[in-house]
């Protein structure tokens, strides 16, 4: 006999209960996926992110075990009594539920891009499920008093996981790409038009040629709504859906028609027109549309379609549970009874908050905002409208390297070095606070944003792209007088940069910790601490030496620290009183660190063998603490500027489907500066270096419209562009991005 865990009596009450706790534990799962799901758009928090994530995969997974369950064991039991009884067929009855929980909610279709690129094996499982829900169907309920009921809710499920699966298709890079393209303009055809010029002429009609500038005419934003109460945000949500149509294409790597974008930089470089406010609303309203697009079902349910299946999925529902209650069921177990009632309920309840949750979106109030004021309709969404809608987390995160390098860790996998870029990051997530992005750093972010394309126009730069973004730095050094300090940025690879001027601004923080005036430098502070830890997740195949330079810095500091509280050096924090014991150790170690002597770069003593930048930062901290002793605004002005034009440069660098990414956790600063940039004018520059350096703007106009009508034309036939191009025709003229845009390979 062999040896079991579990007792006879455990085994047989496991037997009775396993489908029970199942489909219980399946409903758990979609409640907090519809909860937890939705709030992630606008949550900067990582527990959040573990809660999705983890629901996310684990839901599937309950739904498709507890089908297999359940059509096993009625097979069994069909096998074994050769019919299936009524406390049986109510379990089958659950089958369609299931069916409607792999369908998931509308507030989530995808956890990550990664998800909408395997539609194919949604639409797979799709298929095998749905077989099995209608093989579980004939099986158990076919000729029951449950077999109509069930019927209803295998349509409303069928319908939730066919839009799941179209949804993940929509949002799949190659989809998504198309369906943004438009058909191209040839213009008018020259031979043609030179066939007509000759015969006129020689009819004898005098012909004459008069040259037609078009002028492109740029979108009207304006507003035509009587019934908005407050017309300075609905004149916001006009504006970013229509620049939204626009821009949408950077998020999938297509270039912007030169006119889309001379007028969103007219309109955003207007300060009269357009304060910090009303573009950052903007921005996080565009960024908002698109998260929706990409990890929601708001393509279909914005349509007309959206309306049908709200009106199917609450009718059949609520019918099967009028029905249910008005049949005879002395033959179900009570608990079978009361767990069919919660399944109905909860699927009612469920669809009605995400009926109120796309009343309350964007999407619905700007369909609203076209709406005549005194319509019924109308009326009735904007009373409806009750749901919260937030649309990012508004907060940016906080990190600093130093403070973690003090800070006593019980570190989880210490024990095992094969794990310890895994603790890594676990520690670094634990030691992310977050602050609110006030609107002042929002006002700071967009006059520097401002003036750097202004100083990008006037000297002529604008056309040479990430080039001169990444000299703007050391350009805003020599304007202020301070070409002393170019060494930090333009000798300096991007991220050793950061990581230099991230330690010199909190040793220069912890100095005038007690004596400045105003919230200058903590802001400063603050947002360059954001910075950091946005480019790494930005940039983390680029920063991998950047990550190497962080831990002998950390390392470093440590062992300074700790010689200092072995041996009383006589260094203390400043007389300011600090809220915590951290903050107090970690002021001390500033002071430490500026006693440090400095006369000579450490670079140059370093050599190319060290990798910690932790000198190179005391070095540079002596140099602006010698700006001005007690000038603390020209030096945080100074520092200032440096950090912004950081912040822009890293923006203009990354590409849109990272920020496609970002949207998933909550949103990222980086990913509302790189929109707005794109509004300025600076859109897709990564892309162009290369061409802008080597051709002249009016000869790249030219070649490149010649090519694209070429290669438009022979896609129009049908014919893959590959097979003309001889491999290099036009792929060297065309970016990536229109080389890929039909999804042939110029290669």
């Amino acid at each position: 006999m062999g040896f079991s865990l579990l007792s006879q009596n455990t085994r047989e009450l496991w037997k009775e209960w396993e489908l029970r706790l199942l489909i219980l534990l399946s409903l758990f799962l979609q409640l907090t996926l519809v909860t937890q799901g939705f709030r992630r758009k606008s949550i900067y928090r990582y527990w959040i992110r573990v809660v999705v994530w983890t629901t996310y995969l684990s839901a599937d997974s309950i739904a498709t075990l507890t089908l297999g369950v359940l059509s096993n064991r009625l097979a069994n039991i069909k096998e074994m009594k050769g019919t299936i009884d009524p406390p049986s067929q109510i379990t089958a009855f659950w089958a369609p539920f299931l069916l409607l929980h792999l369908g998931g909610p509308d507030t989530i279709t995808a956890y990550a891009l990664e998800d909408n690129e395997l539609w194919l094996r949604h639409l797979a499982r799709l298929c095998i499920q749905v077989g099995l829900a209608c093989y579980i169907y004939f099986m158990a309920l076919s000729g029951s008093t449950l077999s109509i009921l069930a019927a209803g809710m295998i349509l409303v499920g069928f319908i939730k996981y066919a839009e799941r699966t179209l949804c993940l298709y929509l949002a799949s890079e190659g989809r998504l790409r198309d369906s943004m393209l438009s058909l191209p303009d040839f213009g008018p055809i020259y031979p043609r038009i030179m066939e007509q010029y000759t015969l006129k002429k020689e009819e004898g009609y005098r012909v004459d040629i008069d040259e037609v500038t078009e002028v492109p005419d740029p979108e009207d934003f304006s507003v035509q709504c009587s019934q908005a109460s407050d017309e300075e945000q609905a004149t916001t949500l006009v504006k970013a859906y229509e620049l939204f149509k626009v821009f949408k294409l950077l998020f999938v790597g297509l270039i912007l028609n030169s006119g889309d974008l001379e007028a969103s930089k007219r309109m955003f470089m207007n300060p009269d027109a357009m304060n910090s406010v009303t573009v950052f609303g903007i921005v996080e309203i565009e960024l908002g549309f698109m998260y929706d697009l990409l990890y929601t079902k708001a393509l279909l349910l914005n349509r007309a379609w959206g309306s049908i299946r709200w009106v199917v999925n609450l009718s059949v529902p609520s019918a099967v549970l009028v029905f249910f209650s008005l049949q005879d069921r002395k033959d179900y177990p009570k608990v079978d009874i009361c767990i069919t009632f919660l399944l109905i309920s909860v699927s009612i309840l469920l669809e009605i908050y995400s009926v109120l949750l796309a009343i309350s979106s964007d999407w619905v109030g700007h369909w609203r905002l076209q709406r005549p004021g005194g319509s019924t309709i109308s009326s009735a969404v904007a009373f409806l409208q009750i749901c919260p809608n937030p649309r990012w987390s508004n907060s940016v995160a906080q990190f600093s390297l130093l403070g973690l390098s003090i800070r006593k860790r019980n570190r989880i996998f210490s024990k095992y070095r094969r794990f310890a870029k895994l603790d890594d990051k676990l520690v670094k997530n634990f030691y992310i606070g977050y602050k609110d992005f006030k609107s002042n750093m929002k006002e700071w972010i967009l006059s520097h944003t401002r003036d750097t394309v202004n100083y990008l126009e006037q000297n002529d730069r604008f056309k040479s792209g990430l080039t001169s973004l990444k000299l703007e730095a050391s350009v805003a050094l020599k304007r202020s007088n301070h070409d002393h300090l170019n060494w930090s940025v333009k000798d300096m690879e991007f991220d050793q940069s950061i990581l230099i001027w991230h330690i010199a601004t909190e040793l220069c923080h912890y100095k005038d910790h007690g004596n400045r005036q105003g919230q200058k430098a903590e802001d400063v502070t603050n947002f360059k601490m954001n910075t950091l830890v946005d480019a790494e997740k930005f940039f983390e195949d680029k920063l991998a030496v950047s990550s190497k330079k962080e831990t002998s810095t950390m390392k470093r500091a440590q062992k300074l620290f700790k010689k200092e509280k072995r041996v009383d050096t006589g260094v203390h924090s400043c007389e300011k009183e600090h809220k915590s014991t951290k903050s107090s150790d970690l002021c001390k170690l500033c002071h430490l660190l500026l006693r440090v002597g400095t006369k000579l770069p450490a670079k140059k003593i370093r050599g190319g063998k060290g990798r910690s930048v932790l000198f190179d930062a005391c070095y540079l901290a002596f140099q602006l603490n010698s700006i001005g002793p007690n000038d603390f605004s020209t030096k945080w002005g100074l520092i200032g500027k440096v950090w912004a034009k950081f912040l822009i440069y890293a923006a203009c660098q990354s590409k849109g489907n990272e920020h496609s990414e970002s949207l998933s956790r909550g949103g990222e600063l980086l990913s509302h500066v790189w929109l707005l940039m794109a509004h300025l004018g600076v859109a897709e520059l990564s892309l162009e270096v290369m061409w802008t350096v080597l051709v002249p703007w009016s000869q790249q106009k030219l070649c490149f419209a010649i090519k694209v009508g070429i290669r438009c034309l022979v896609m129009a036939e049908g014919i893959p562009y590959t097979y003309v191009s001889s491999n290099s025709f036009a792929g060297w003229f065309l970016p990536s991005n229109i080389g890929t845009a039909r999804g042939y390979n110029s290669s």
